[in-house]
This record gives C-alpha cells, sequence and structure tokens, in this order.
C-alpha cells in the first residue's frame, strides 16, 4: 500500500506560508516536455517585459519597483532671485487685471448687442428713458424739475406703454410715473394699459404696474381694471402670479356689483362672459331649476380644486366661494374638501366668508379633523385671536369641540399665558370672554350667538353645551381670578377692561372671589386713584365707564343666595373709612355708587352703611349735586 504524500503548513520567519503538494501534482510538473517547459519560461519574462508604466513604478534591471516605498531624492535648490519672483508675479497680477477688464468691457457690448437686436427701433428710446427714469426717482428731485422730466418721459414713451411694462427695467419707470405724474397723465397712460389688463397680470413685472393703478389711479381707473377681469377671474386667481393682486383688487377697491359677478364666474362657464345680478348666492343658480344643481356643484367644485393644487387659498374670492360651497354640498363632497382644507384654516381664517369656511370645517369634520385644524392652529394661534375674522374660528372651536382636555393642551393654555396681551385687543378680548361667559348676550351679538348655536346643533358633536363649557370654565377660573388679584389696576385702567373683569368676577367662586373683590375695593377705595384717558388724569370714581362696571358688580351679587359668601357691597363697606366717606360724598358718582350699594344688599349691610355715614350727614346736607340727593332720601 503506497503512502500518500504528507501536506505541510511551514511558517518561515517572513509570516509566508508554504505549502507542500502531493505525488501528483509533482509527477505533472515531471511529465512536462522540455519545449513546454520553454514555453512558459519565455510567457513569464515577456510578462516581465511588458509591464505598463506608470508613473507609481520603476523598471530596474527587468523588476518592477513601487515608488511609494522609495525614499524620494533631494533635488539642488535653484538660484532665483526674489526680486525676479515679485517682478513676474506683479506683472501677472497687471495681466490679469487687463484681461479680466477686458472681459468684462466685450460681455458689455454683447449685452448690449443682445439688448438692441431684442428692442430693435426702441433701443434708444429706452436707454434715453432709463437715464430720466433715474433723474425721476430721487427724493431731492424739485418738484419743478419733476414735473419737467415727467412731461418729457411721458412724450418719449406715449403710445409704447403696452410693450413697455411687460420688461423688467421699463416696467419700474412706468411705476415712477404713475406714482408721480399728475391725474392728467395717470389717466392717459392708463387708457393704454387697461386693455392689456390680463397679459399684464400675468408678467412677472406687469403686475406692479397693475398695483400701481389700482393705488393711485381714480376710482373710474379702478373700476376699468376690475372689470377687464371679468371673464377671466378663475384663470386670474388660479395663477400664481396674478392671484395676490386680483385679491387686492378684490377685497380693497371691488364694489359689491364687481365682487358679486367675479364670484359668479366660479359657478361655471355659463357665468363667464354673461353676468346676472339677481344671482347672489350658488343656491340662486338652480333654485328655479334643479336640473342645474348636479352640474352647477360640479362645476364650482372643479374650480375649487384648481385653486387648491396651487395652494392659492389667501384670497376673499376664493373664501367666498368656498364658503357657499361648503354650505350647499352633499355630504360626501364636504367630507372630502374639508380634509383637504384642514391643514389652511389659518390661511382662510383671514375674511368674513372665510371665517365661516373655516367654522363649517369646525362643524362639519370627523373627529381626526379637528384635531389636524387645532395642531395647524397652534403656531398661529394669538395672531389669529386678535384677528377681526379669525377669533370667530377660536370660539367656535371652543364651542363645539368634545375633547376638552386637547382644547386646555393646545389651546387654552396658549391663550391664557397671553390673557394680558388679548385683553387689549378689541377682538382678543371676545375669545376670554368666551372662556367665562359664554353665549353671554350682553357680550355678544345675537346674530353671532344664533349661528353659533345652529351650527353647534347640525355638527356630530356628544357632548351638551353646558358640560364642554363647565369643562373649560374649569380650566381657566382659577388662572384669570389670579391675574385680577395679582393687578387689578391693569383691570380697572378702562371701562372696556373693566367689563371683561367683571365676567371674571361673575364666574368666579370661592375663597379666590373674595381675594378678587378684596384686591378690587382696596383699589377702589385708595382716594387717589386716578386713571389717564388721553391727556388727562381722571379720578377713577369719576370715570363713567368703571362706574357703570361697579354699579353692575353690585347688582349681580344681590341675585345670588344669601349663603353664597361675602358680597362685593359687603366687602367695600368694611373697608370704607372717612377719609374716603367724606372724598366720595364731594363727587357725583360717589354718592350714586353709595345708593347703589344700599339698593342691592340686605338690611344688616344697609344698618352698617347708615352707621358709617352718619357722622357725614353735616357734609351730606351742603352737597348739590343729584347723586347726594338721593343718597340723603334712601338714608
Amino acid at each position: 500500500m503506497k503512502k500518500k504524500a504528507s501536506t505541510e503548513i511551514v511558517e518561515s520567519p517572513s509570516k509566508k506560508i508554504k505549502v507542500s503538494q502531493g505525488p501528483k501534482a509533482k509527477q505533472k510538473r515531471s511529465n512536462e516536455s522540455p519545449k513546454a517547459k520553454k514555453l512558459s519560461k519565455n510567457k513569464s519574462n515577456d510578462q516581465t517585459e511588458k509591464l505598463p508604466e506608470s508613473k507609481f513604478t520603476k523598471v530596474v534591471k527587468g523588476t518592477p519597483t513601487n515608488l511609494k516605498t522609495v525614499k524620494p531624492k533631494k533635488l539642488p535648490a535653484k538660484n532665483v532671485s526674489n526680486d525676479s519672483n515679485n517682478s513676474n508675479k506683479n506683472k501677472g497680477v497687471n495681466e490679469k487685471i487687463e484681461d479680466w477688464n477686458k472681459f468684462k468691457k466685450e460681455r458689455k457690448e454683447l449685452r448690449l448687442k443682445r439688448i438692441q437686436a431684442r428692442t430693435k427701433d426702441n433701443f434708444d428710446r429706452i436707454q434715453q428713458a432709463k437715464k430720466m427714469g433715474e433723474k425721476l426717482r430721487l427724493k431731492t428731485l424739485k418738484q419743478e424739475e419733476r414735473n419737467k422730466v415727467i412731461n418729457q418721459l411721458h412724450g418719449l414713451l406715449k403710445t409704447h406703454y403696452a410693450k413697455f411694462v411687460l420688461a423688467h427695467d421699463t416696467a419700474r419707470i412706468v411705476q415712477w410715473l404713475l406714482k408721480y405724474a399728475s391725474k392728467v397723465l395717470v389717466h392717459q397712460i392708463s387708457q393704454e394699459l387697461i386693455p392689456v389688463t390680463v397679459s399684464m397680470l400675468q408678467s412677472k413685472y406687469g403686475i406692479h404696474c397693475i398695483k400701481r393703478l389700482l393705488k393711485y389711479g381714480q376710482s373710474d381707473i379702478r373700476s376699468s381694471v376690475i372689470d377687464q377681469l371679468k371673464g377671466s377671474a378663475v384663470k386670474l386667481a388660479t395663477h400664481s402670479l396674478s392671484a395676490p393682486i386680483v385679491e387686492y383688487a378684490f377685497s380693497t377697491w371691488a364694489t359689491n356689483a364687481q365682487k358679486q359677478f367675479l364670484i359668479q364666474e366660479f359657478y361655471g362657464d355659463l357665468y363667464k362672459n354673461s353676468k346676472d345680478p339677481k344671482v347672489k348666492h350658488l343656491r340662486d343658480v338652480y333654485s328655479e331649476n334643479d336640473s342645474m344643481k348636479a352640474a352647477t356643484l360640479g362645476a364650482c367644485k372643479s374650480n375649487i380644486k384648481k385653486v387648491l393644487n396651487k395652494s392659492l387659498l389667501d384670497s376673499g374670492l376664493v373664501q367666498s366661494v368656498l364658503c357657499q360651497y361648503l354650505e350647499e354640498c352633499s355630504p360626501e363632497d364636504r367630507a372630502e374638501l374639508i380634509s383637504e382644507l384642514t391643514s389652511h384654516i389659518v390661511v382662510i381664517s383671514n375674511s368674513r366668508d372665510g371665517s365661516r369656511a373655516a367654522m363649517q370645517c369646525i362643524w362639519h369634520g370627523s373627529n381626526k379633523d379637528k384635531k389636524v385644524i387645532i395642531k395647524s392652529l397652534k403656531e398661529h394661534l394669538i395672531e389669529l385671536c386678535k384677528h377681526e375674522f379669525g377669533h370667530n374660528t377660536i370660539i367656535v372651536l371652543l364651542d363645539s369641540v368634545d375633547d376638552t382636555v386637547l382644547l386646555h393642551k393646545a389651546i387654552i393654555t396658549e391663550i391664557l399665558k397671553n390673557a394680558k396681551d388679548l385683553a387689549v385687543n378689541e377682538w382678543g378680548r371676545k375669545v376670554l370672554l368666551w372662556l367665562v361667559a359664554p353665549g353671554d348676550p350682553t357680550i355678544f351679538h345675537p346674530k353671532f350667538i344664533k349661528e353659533v348655536t345652529d351650527g353647534r346643533e347640525q355638527s356630530g358633536s356628544k357632548k351638551s353645551p353646558e358640560s364642554r363649557r363647565q369643562e373649560i370654565l374649569n380650566y381657566s377660573i382659577s388662572t384669570l381670578s389670579n391675574l385680577v388679584i395679582e393687578d387689578t389696576q391693569f383691570w380697572l385702567s378702562n371701562g372696556s377692561l373693566a367689563i371683561e373683569m367683571l365676567a371674571i368676577i361673575k364666574a368666579g367662586t370661592g375663597s379666590v372671589l373674595e381675594e378678587a373683590l378684596s384686591s378690587i375695593v382696596k383699589v377702589i377705595s385708595d382716594v387717589s386713584w386716578s386713571i389717564s384717558e388721553g391727556d388727562k388724569a381722571i379720578l377713577g370714581i369719576e370715570h363713567a365707564g368703571l362706574h357703570m362696571t361697579l354699579k353692575k358688580m353690585t347688582q349681580f351679587f344681590k341675585t345670588l343666595p344669601v349663603d353664597k359668601g361675602p358680597t362685593f357691597g359687603k366687602i367695600l363697606i368694611d373697608n370704607l373709612t372717612d377719609e374716603v366717606i367724606s372724598h366720595w360724598l364731594k363727587i357725583n358718582r360717589g354718592c350714586f355708587l353709595l345708593v347703589a350699594v344700599f339698593e342691592n344688599n340686605e338690611e344688616s349691610i344697609q344698618k352698617l352703611l347708615k352707621r358709617k355715614l352718619k357722622p357725614h350727614m353735616k357734609l351730606l346736607k351742603s352737597q348739590t349735586t343729584p347723586g347726594a340727593a338721593i343718597l340723603l332720601k334712601k338714608l
């Protein structure tokens, strides 16, 4: 039996592994003919000789060497003087400057040639107009010289305005003319520009000239510009350049009739060229013919989709159409549209119709839609609360969302943090008042209350209004009462703030209410208490608005049960000193406040007031004011 050759692995000092092979491999090599051995040897030599030369290898005696491992030789230093180097460097810099100046000159000439080729016969006119325009825009230019330049410029550009308003350089000149020219010249320029209004509104530079026409033109020019929009209202409202100018014209300068005609174009192609003064709402289109309802709503929906696709909802025109469509469309179409509008609630809440559309989204949206709306409002909440129409959206959220925990975290907490800031704002104070006195007809308009109530009843809200309002009140009343305690002077600084303070007092209970009443009494019983109204300083007790608020406060506690706690009248009488009484008796409204306290409190408090006033009867009898006479009769 033959022994197999063993395969051994031997590790040399150079870490190479040598593998000895078996007898078959040795036999195979020994079986090769001398001729084959010679050929393989020559082949290996050819491979070494034909190695590609590169910058990394150097052939020395036929064997390649890696230059990366070879140490570089030091070359002898060149003997070049510093002066020659500096002169060569300066020479190169000068050559570069000359080349750059030459390049700029060539580019300028090329640009002028291109402008000349584009403008053809108007090139010289444009160059001359630019120079005059630069002179015209100077603020230091005298009026006589300015008028002279305006007349020359108008004579130069006359009959060419329609072309020049579409170019970036000449459009600016036309804007300066419209700004500084007389009414007669503006009228002449408008005669050339008004026929090309639609093309100007779609031009990057022409839109600015239209805005100047609306701003500086007279009413007939504005009316003519807006009339040119008829037939292209949908097209221009869905164009990214023209949409802001159409909104400016619609919201600021359009008459009610013009607004009505522009809205009609969204109802379908039927009203694109012909207008009907009787159609004032989407429902009027098919009021006499129900067969037109589906087609009209379909056309209106497709036009709204065009606007939504480009996110151009910041337009009073679009928002009016949106509001009418949400009122008339089917529940399925409404749900589909609301899901797309939820992230745009802030944008569409900036007009009367837009805020109504936002209210429709809240009333008819799903719980998921309402959560998206609340999250989208969070960043712009305070701005929206202060907005003339946006505050209605916040009030409807507070009135119809069942998830009061989410409302508290996202909306109510932020409102309470900025309560003072909102209190001094005309619209922000209404949001604050809704927290403590929701639906109060003495504060909110009855029409608004009815609209909110009807919308809530149509919505899918499951929680009763009373429980929702009580939960919101519980979240907010303690914070608002503490604000009154901390800075009573602020809440008694004018009549509007005093009304808000009264609403907070009416909603308060317990020890916090008693502390708030004590802080109010402390301020009003200070004989030096005064408030500034305009340039004048008035005694607080003599201020008409504050006096009315204090009387209402005394009347409110008369309606409460006796065991409710201390009343405003009781706390006031306990804190009255002889100095305060003698001060108030000399003031007409001070006497009337004491009369109100006497009339609206129980017999024990009336006896206490008589006892405190008895030492001052002589002073009271000497007064001639109506309030003093009535108080004397009561006593």
